[in-house]
């Protein structure tokens, strides 16, 4: 009896440590992102299927989507902000970022 209730203390651990750490924000695990960098840049052009789909990890996460677009603009300078923040709502996910939320200065209408 002892033992099925340490296995159940460890299954109820394992589970609620599963969730803390799928909720974290990695800013620099920005490569699922790649496929969005031509709607990301100077000249935006329609964002692909494979960057809309990437986005679908950032919904309700708007800080974490911002934290992630701010460090890969430090290693890809021709990353746009600004643009980069309208390609949810272009994809069909307005609700992904909140209108008013501030990203580098850049404020979501």
């Amino acid at each position: 009896m002892a033992f099925l209730k340490l296995a159940l203390c460890f299954l109820i651990f394992a589970l609620l440590l599963s969730s803390y750490v799928s909720a974290q924000c990695n800013p620099n695990n920005f490569g699922s992102l790649t496929g969005c960098l031509s709607a990301a840049g100077n000249r935006p052009m329609k964002p692909s299927q494979n960057c809309c789909n990437a986005l679908k990890a950032y919904q309700g996460k708007a800080q974490c989507l911002c934290a992630t677009l701010t460090a890969a603009k430090q290693k890809v300078s021709s990353i746009n902000i600004a643009n980069a923040l309208r390609i949810p709502r272009t994809c069909g996910y307005g609700n992904y970022i909140p209108s008013g939320f501030k990203c580098n200065g850049q404020t979501i209408p």
